[in-house]
């Protein structure tokens, strides 16, 4: 059953609401994904022991407070917290929803968002490192956070060599496929999937991250 997924999902059933639970909670996967809704579009990455407070939302996703390098909302997948850690004593409020749409566009993007035809993926893309696409050692890297909302982009959480040239990214079909799924508010970012790191449910590498647009040709 795939929990992490990176794309907008429709909801068919609105599942009965979680109560707020401000005690301590903290992330304990190696990672999990931050959405703009439940199920929608991933606009970060917590990690190991970040520390969470629950202020609501569904019985999948929660609304939360997030630590880490973050302290901000999101919707959250709460199995992939547990009790314990530090107190958070700034609730989030009212759950906010920014789904796939208008709104999600122009808090989170320039304008530019990729789709594969079914609309639950990324649009395959090949790799084009140009400008301020960094490679060393034939590696590019990616980053966790990227703050999209922000008007100047803040990357955090460094994923050193998350993508070779001449592996990764080569073809838009087969294995290695590179998918990008929108260019970040500020044009310096995009999201991308890569398939090479496939679906592992919270550890391991990340298949979801950010890159820098330069290294795309978009």
């Amino acid at each position: 059953m795939r929990m992490w997924l990176a794309t907008p999902l429709v909801i068919l059933a609105i599942a009965s609401p979680a109560s707020a639970d401000p005690a301590p909670r903290h992330v304990d996967s190696d990672y999990t994904l931050l959405r703009s809704a439940p199920g929608s579009f991933m606009i970060g990455t917590a990690y190991k022991r970040w520390s969470v407070r629950v202020d609501g939302g569904q019985q999948t996703y929660a609304w939360a407070r997030v630590g880490g390098n973050l302290n901000r909302c999101f919707w959250i997948f709460y199995n992939a917290t547990t009790a314990g850690g530090r107190t958070m004593s700034t609730a989030c409020g009212t759950p906010r929803k920014y789904p796939s749409g208008e709104e999600f566009k122009q808090q989170f993007t320039n304008g530019m968002i990729g789709s594969n035809a079914q609309g639950d993926d990324g649009q395959p893309i090949k790799l084009h490192p140009h400008g301020a696409c960094t490679v060393q050692n034939g590696k590019i890297d990616g980053w966790g956070n990227v703050e999209p909302w922000r008007a100047v982009s803040r990357p955090s959480r460094r994923l050193t060599g998350a993508l070779t040239v001449g592996v990764d990214g080569t073809a838009t079909s087969g294995d290695n496929q590179v998918k990008w799924r929108y260019v970040t508010r500020d044009g310096a970012y995009a999201l991308i999937h890569a398939t090479k790191y496939g679906d592992n449910d919270g550890k391991g590498h990340q298949g979801w991250f950010f890159i820098r647009r330069d290294c795309l040709p978009i």
